[in-house]
């Protein structure tokens, strides 16, 4: 072993060419070049895929392609074949010769005792010791002779001699065995042949691809359909038509879609058939029901269709249909008419003709079917195209241009009746001509493929061409001299036939309501411009990649520099024809969008489009409605596309900005005043959103618009921004509000911000939430209205009123802050912390002006799971909603309890495709179904198998009214006979108590059978042998080892390890059920292949299954004197399994036709024979993989041994594949069907068709169902614990304390911002919430939220205004002179309280009396009651006239919403204007939209305004500015300070602020 790259084969290629015919060696060849590189060498990992394939050890593998001079490259097509030829039809002295080359380094040198041992050690699986001692008997080295003299004695000394030396040779090159292919099958039980089956499958498919929900359904079927059969558009799917009975009856199996089988056999039924089985399927057609008979509405309704189709596609024919009477067909006295008497009735009537014609052309021309005959085409195409032409066109219909000269060509050979030969035919004329006969072949020359060239213009744009026009049309051409039109069923039945280019089409469009409809012969052809960065190009050519792989970044390029303005080095993007396209002059701009959108892949937010109307000229495309023709488009007009860049600036935008341009840029103006966008600067969105939001807060836009900041600017305040953010945000407001730019450029207040707060620089995305806490700031510290702020020292509750303590904060607060910010923003938030060790309490009050709220985290997986039942019946799906760290024990219990079935009859398995990967451990967590599906198997314990298996000879599964199974003699029953003692039963030994634990440490299990079930230590043996187990075998429990080994339980049970234990499938799995793993198998033949067990290939597919098996024992010791031991009988038989899988599978088989002949549907079911035999399969018993045999070790090529259906018992596994495990069979089971049956009766719609159950519906509407606004305020305000790193610090137990700490509203701000916390720090990494929120638009109510005391002064308030009773001491707003600066409420010293804590429910309050009005249970409330007599308004905002201050609601005027992922996404934001109207704001796009189109699932901010706030109330008072003080303010900061302006602020307090 060990051999040289450069040793010759035993066997020269010349010799082994000999030894092949013709036929192989051409096979081998184009199977070789199938699979070689371009060198001409086959690689390994070829070599040991379809040459030995993966039965063969690696190792062992290795060396045979070694040995045949294989080398690192590959193994060339001679090395090849002497090897393949030496391997199948060697003689036996070359392959001793070729076994010895593999010990010795040539024939004439010997080899040794230890080389033999050491390589067959590694290259061999199995081998036997003594037999090679009898090598070496004689000496320690042996030659040839004595080498092959051995192994002619032994030759089954080593896995690889009993392979090679096998007579026969389990391997052939050439393999006789024909398995009849899927169109084959359909071919011997249809009219039609393969050829026709295969361009049958093809049209198929491509009608399938056209289906919204990938499915052949009655909506796909109607739309290419109804057209044909009847004039009247179909919108009414509860009415019957002859379409919709067509698809009835083309749908054999009931399940709402046609499977390609159905199809074939419908047409067959429908068109080649003899005319009593065609008329047979229209009866079909109108049994509704199925019932096979026609009741008297179902004969109504067949003479009312036959006459509504000769109205509309037979007129000549409608006088026969007018004498139609229900009478001729049913009598009076019948109540209903059968098969028989309606062919009776059927076969002269001229109107069902008309039925027949319609579906035969239907069939060809729709469906694919190619003609049997150029005569029968003839009349297919005239009479559709007649048909057609009568009804004339429909506005967007397409019709296809053909050319005269090839139309006259196929008219004279579809209707030319001489036999004489016109011409001579090429070869190319013959093409596909296998329909016709051949006196047809040899006297008409069929048309070559439709050449429409004649037609088109030379086109001299070089670009690509989009749309599927065919090219610009010659303005000479003339209809009826140059072309001919034919619908689009016709040309694409013509060209599928014919072939041929290009395809024309053109739209019947109407113009105006007065112009006829015409078809558009010259659509707009507009030239497409894109963007480059490349200098000296053309352009890209679109090579179909996301567009973001197209453009770059040029916002960073473009606003390059301090200022954000380009150097002049910098490369503008520059503008080249990409592309051209024809479009509709009715074409609308949004059409236009979605179509190039969708044909270049890209998104609609993405994608501008500006009409170029010449160099310097561009117009942007926004009004959607607008059609190309009202926006006076014309031939070769240029069109530019501009796509966002990566950094989500637009191209056209940045080079505007960098001035470098010349170009004019026309856009509208807004339709409204704020309706102007703001351009993306580079990831700028963040903050365009922001602003948005903030310049649509009317109080502080009418602020700025009206230049009070200018006035109120605060340059020396050293937490300011000397005033630059305020004068940058007021010009930037003044402009939006002007009303004459339908965009900005934000470049002032973007390097502002840049320079202030560095972190959001650069052209990464930042947070919206984190700039506009930052912009709120910035403006209140630059328009701060005290200048030298006082030092303040925060003191504590020390248990004083909280309404004192309040009033106090927030006069504190007011002494360093006050601006137009802080009268609009801020509120007040009371935090309460409570030692939980001496329940001191500890109360603050600080100010916010954002509420940041917590969403709720997904705490629940949603898992759905299918339930296979032992009955055969349809498997359901179940939805179950599980906590995140939900066991697999746990699911199988909430299983259990919706399907009824217990729970430890579940066995979970995880199935991918067609096999079953694993089987989780009941202690393993719940993980997410990815690339798998979850599967329930219902399993049977032993005792429960038994009592399946009647003493009379019944059968598991036997289905009642089937007859036994019949004992079937099989060749291969001397075969299992190895495998197998005979017996009634198979015996299996197992040891009381013995650990026989043979389990990996990955804790995995061999595929087969869940072990014994454990016992309950009462069942244990005792210590001196004694045992209380039942010897009757009635307990199946009581029969097994219960030591599930170290490691086992949890850990999932994988389907592909060879060493583990029962002990350990049964803990792993926590149950105790005995099984087989049954799959579903094919053969797939292969017309190229090398060696024979490669023209056949098993495949998987289906649904695997599990069958269970009945154990016991016979009570006798299998030792004499030892009682410790035991046997196991297994009862199951062949006979048993058989049964058991056809009531699993027999839902998946169509039940055998009617032998009844005047009932039969059509001749494609006439196949009785596929049914009829016992059962439609054979059982074989192969490994874990479902390929390979489970008895016969690998040399023997075995893909499985079959098992007869007889009483047999079932064999013991091969020791060669695992080893055997007590109790256990370590094979599975495969389904081989008979090709008949799988290509005729075996349902493949039906192998994943679940029944739902409504759990699944119920558990996806709780995963997806969204979060309310109240639920994240509850969470807000939620009492927390502090402990760990967080324990407060307790002055009172002088060391840190766990604690508890909640936080309330104490008073609310005339503008509050809702912040959503959708990014959270979990697991150590950030993770953004995609949850919903809902969110009132309006009358959003917050007294639940507020502290006790705020809280229960509303609450009261509405009790007094539901008892008509007005409270005393509120102050009505119109009379209220204050101005908000006067913030000292009165304090209340009346003792009431709520005994609940919580202020009422309004609902409550309202419809109750007073006993329902509860007094609140809270420590605030009980030291300092709300008295009914003197409510405080402890918000102190100013309203307008007939507002009450303690009706307190807002409503949503702002929100910013973002997409996508963190770091990556995409900031967008509404708005409601001053006038009511709502806004959508995405970068420089600014539509006109509603609140109802903001998302729950993106709102990222809500602001909110108080209902009847008075927005001028909140302008400072100022005396008007003088000239030179106005331009002393509105100087730049850099511009130095100058002399200061003095500028009188009207103050009540009579404070004055100086602004420098």
């Amino acid at each position: 072993m060990g051999a040289k790259d450069s040793k010759p084969q035993v066997l020269s290629y010349e010799e082994a060419v000999k030894r092949v015919n013709t036929v192989e060696l051409k096979r081998l060849k184009d199977t070789f070049s199938k699979y070689a590189t371009p060198s001409g060498l086959l690689q390994q990992s070829i070599f040991f895929s379809e040459i030995l394939g993966d039965t063969v050890p690696n190792n062992l593998a290795e060396l045979i392609y070694t040995a045949w001079c294989g080398t690192t490259k590959g193994i060339t097509f001679k090395d090849l074949l002497s090897g393949l030829v030496l391997l199948t039809r060697g003689h036996q002295d070359e392959k001793c010769r070729f076994i010895f080359s593999l010990y010795a380094k040539d024939m004439n040198s010997v080899v040794t005792k230890d080389d033999v041992i050491n390589y067959t050690t590694k290259y061999s699986d199995g081998w036997n010791l003594e037999n090679i001692s009898n090598l070496f008997d004689e000496a320690e080295a042996v030659n040839y002779s004595k080498f092959r003299e051995w192994l002619i004695t032994y030759p089954c000394a080593t896995s690889l001699t009993e392979w090679l030396l096998s007579d026969p040779c389990p391997i052939t090159l050439s393999n006789d065995l024909e398995t009849p292919t899927f169109y084959q099958t359909l071919s011997g039980v249809t009219h039609l042949d393969e050829q026709e089956i295969i361009d049958l499958e093809k049209k198929y498919w491509q009608l399938k691809n056209l289906s919204s929900n990938g499915k052949f359904d009655i909506e796909l079927f109607l739309s290419f359909a109804s057209a044909p059969i009847s004039s009247v558009i179909e919108d009414d799917n509860s009415k019957f038509s002859i379409a919709r009975g067509l698809f009835s009856a083309f749908d054999e199996n009931c399940d709402g879609h046609l499977d390609f089988k159905e199809i074939v056999c419908g047409i067959s039924a429908a068109c080649r058939g003899p005319l009593v089985e065609r008329i047979k399927f229209c009866f079909k057609i109108f049994d509704f029901d199925r019932d096979g008979v026609f009741c008297r509405s179902e004969v109504t309704q067949l003479i009312e269709s036959l006459k509504q189709l000769a109205v509309d596609q037979f007129p000549e024919d409608e006088s026969d249909c007018d004498s139609l009477e229900v009478s001729d067909i049913i009598k009076n006295e019948m109540e209903s008419v059968d098969l028989e008497t309606f062919l009776m009735w059927a076969v002269n009537r001229s109107s069902l003709k008309h039925l027949l014609d319609m579906l035969h052309q239907l069939c060809h021309v729709v469906l694919g079917l190619r003609p049997a005959s150029r005569i029968e085409e003839g009349k297919l195409i005239q009479n559709w195209l007649r048909r057609e032409v009568k009804r004339g066109y429909r506005v967007g219909e397409f019709w296809y241009l053909v050319s005269s000269i090839w139309w006259k060509q196929w008219s004279d050979y579809v209707t030319n009746q001489d036999e004489s030969i016109k011409s001579v035919p090429s070869s190319a004329s013959l093409k596909n001509n296998s329909s016709d006969s051949g006196s047809d072949l040899n006297t008409v020359v069929r048309p070559r493929a439709i050449d429409n060239t004649c037609l088109v213009a030379t086109s001299t744009i070089k670009a690509t061409v989009l749309t599927g026009e065919g090219g610009r049309l010659r303005r000479d051409v003339e209809k009826g001299k140059d072309y001919e039109v034919v619908p689009e069923a016709i040309w694409k039945a013509l060209s599928s036939w014919y072939g041929g280019s290009p395809a024309l089409p053109r739209q019947a469009v109407q113009l105006t309501d007065a112009d006829p409809i015409e078809l558009e012969l010259y659509p707009l052809l507009l030239r497409l411009l894109r963007h480059s960065t490349t200098a000296n190009d053309n352009g890209p050519a679109w090579n179909g990649q996301s567009w973001n792989s197209i453009v770059g970044g040029y916002g960073a390029a473009a606003l390059g520099g301090y200022g954000y303005f380009p150097s002049a080095t910098q490369q503008t993007p520059r503008r080249y024809l990409a592309y051209v396209a024809a479009f509709s002059q009715l074409a609308t701009v949004s059409q236009t969008y979605e179509y190039l959108c969708g044909r270049l892949r890209l998104k609609f937010d993405d994608v501008r489009l500006w009409l170029m109307k010449d160099d310097h000229c561009l117009v942007l495309l926004e009004d959607e409605n607008a059609t190309l023709a009202s926006l006076s488009c014309r031939d070769n007009d240029q069109l530019l596309i501009e796509v966002r860049n990566k950094d989500l600036t637009w191209p056209e935008e940045m080079v505007s900005l960098s001035g470098q341009s010349g170009d004019k840029y026309r856009q509208a103006l807004p339709s409204e005043k704020g309706a102007t966008g703001l351009n993306n600067l580079g990831n700028t969105c963040f903050m365009n959103a922001s602003l948005q939001c903030v310049s649509n807060t009317q109080a502080l836009t009418q602020y700025f618009t009206s230049s009070m900041h200018l006035l109120e600017l605060n340059r020396d305040n050293p937490l300011g921004m000397k005033g630059n953010i305020a004068k940058d945000y007021g010009d930037l407001i003044r402009d939006i509000w002007k009303g004459r730019s339908r965009t900005i450029a934000p470049l002032r207040l973007r390097w502002t911000i840049g320079k202030y707060a560095p972190r959001f620089n650069g052209y990464q995305q930042h947070d919206a939430q984190e700039l506009l806490a930052f912009l709120l700031d910035g403006l209140h510290e630059d328009l701060n209205r005290v200048h030298d702020k006082p030092y303040v020292e925060l003191s504590d509750s020390e248990g004083r009123p909280d309404i004192v303590v309040a009033q106090e904060a927030w006069e504190n607060h007011l002494l360093r802050n006050r601006s137009i910010v802080v009268e609009l923003f801020h509120g007040q938030l009371k935090s309460k912390v409570t030692c939980g060790v001496c329940q001191r309490e500890s109360v603050r009050f600080d100010p916010f002006n954002y509420l940041s709220l917590p969403l709720p985290l997904e705490s629940y997986v949603h898992v759905e799971v299918v339930v296979v039942r032992l009955d055969g019946s349809v498997p359901v799906k179940y939805g179950l909603r599980l906590p995140m760290d939900a066991t697999y024990l746990l699911l199988k219990e909430r299983l259990a309890a919706l399907c009824q079935v217990s729970y430890d009859h579940l066995l979970l398995a995880e199935v991918s495709g067609a096999m079953i990967k694993s089987f989780p451990g009941v202690s393993n967590k719940v993980r997410p179904t990815s690339g798998f599906a979850l599967f329930a198997y219902q399993v049977l314990n032993s005792s429960e198998v038994i009592h399946l298996l009647p003493t009379n000879g019944g059968h598991i599964g036997l289905v009642d009214g089937e007859e036994g199974a019949k004992d079937q003699s099989s060749p291969n029953n001397n075969k299992l006979a190895d495998h197998s003692n005979n017996q009634a039963a198979k015996v299996f030994h197992i040891k009381e108590g013995g650990n026989t634990n043979t389990s990996s440490e990955n804790g995995s299990s061999t595929v087969g059978q869940e072990s014994l079930p454990p016992r309950s230590p009462a069942d244990r043996p005792t210590t001196n042998g004694g045992t209380n187990e039942d010897r009757n075998g009635g307990d199946r429990s009581s029969l097994a080892s219960t030591s599930s080994g170290s490691g086992g339980l949890g850990s999932p049970v994988s389907l592909t390890s060879n060493n583990s234990s029962a002990q350990e499938l049964n803990g792993a799995l926590g149950m105790g059920a005995s099984f087989l793993v049954v799959y579903h198998r094919k053969m797939i033949r292969q017309d190229l292949y090398f060696v024979s067990p490669h023209k056949t290939r098993p495949s998987l597919f289906g649904l695997p299954l599990l069958v269970p098996l009945a154990w016991t024992t016979d009570g006798v010791s299998s030792h004499p004197g030892d009682e410790s031991s035991k046997v196991l009988l297994l009862q199951t038989t062949s006979q048993d399994l058989y049964r058991c899988v056809w009531t699993l599978v027999s839902r998946l088989v169509s039940p055998s036709p009617p032998t009844d002949s005047g009932t039969l549907p059509n001749h494609a079911h006439d196949c009785d024979d596929s049914l009829g035999y016992e059962f439609p399969f054979t059982l074989k018993v192969v490994q874990a993989n479902g390929i390979h045999c489970g008895l016969c070790p690998w040399t023997k090529f075995c893909k499985g041994c079959p098992l007869p259906p007889t009483p047999d018992p079932l064999p013991n596994g091969s020791e060669t594949n695992s080893p055997a495990v007590e109790g256990v069979l370590n094979y599975c089971i495969a389904v081989d069907w008979e090709p008949t049956a799988l290509h005729l009766r075996y349902q493949t719609s039906l192998e994943k068709v679940f029944d739902e159950d409504p759990s699944v519906a119920k558990a996806v509407h709780q995963q997806t169902e969204p979060v309310s606004l109240e639920q994240c305020l509850q969470a807000f305000t939620r009492e927390e614990q502090l402990s760990g790193d967080e324990k407060y610090y307790c002055p009172k137990c002088a060391t840190h304390q766990p604690a508890t700490k909640k936080l309330q509203i104490w008073r609310l701000p005339p503008i509050l911002i809702v912040h959503l916390k959708r990014f959270q720090f979990v697991n150590h990494r950030w993770i953004k919430s995609h949850k919903a929120v809902q969110f009132p638009h309006n009358n959003l109510d917050f007294t639940e939220f507020l502290a006790a005391i705020p809280s229960e002064t509303l609450v009261r308030h509405r009790q007094k205004v539901a008892s008509s009773t007005p409270p005393n001491g509120i102050v009505d707003s119109a009379n209220d002179e204050s101005n908000g600066d006067d913030m000292n409420p009165k304090l209340s010293t009346s003792s009431t309280s709520y005994s609940n804590g919580h202020p009422p429910n309004l609902s409550e309050v309202i419809n109750g009396n007073e006993s329902t009005r509860k007094r609140l249970e809270s420590t605030s409330l009980m030291t300092h009651p709300v008295h009914d007599e003197d409510l405080i308004d402890f918000h102190q905002h100013r309203l307008l006239p007939g507002y009450n201050k303690l009706d307190i609601t807002y409503s949503l005027y702002a929100a910013v919403c973002h997409s996508g992922i963190m770091g990556g996404g995409h900031y967008i934001s509404y708005a409601k204007n001053p006038n009511g109207k709502w806004f959508y704001y995405n970068d420089s796009t600014c539509k006109e939209s509603s609140a109802n189109q903001i998302e729950g699932q993106t709102a990222y901010m809500l602001f909110f305004e108080r209902d009847g706030i008075d927005m001028k109330a909140y302008l400072p008072k100022l005396r008007e500015p003088s000239t030179s003080s106005a331009e002393s303010a509105n100087s730049d900061s850099t511009a130095g300070k100058g002399t200061p302006a003095v500028i009188g602020l009207e103050e009540e307090d009579g404070k004055k602020c100086c602004i420098m």
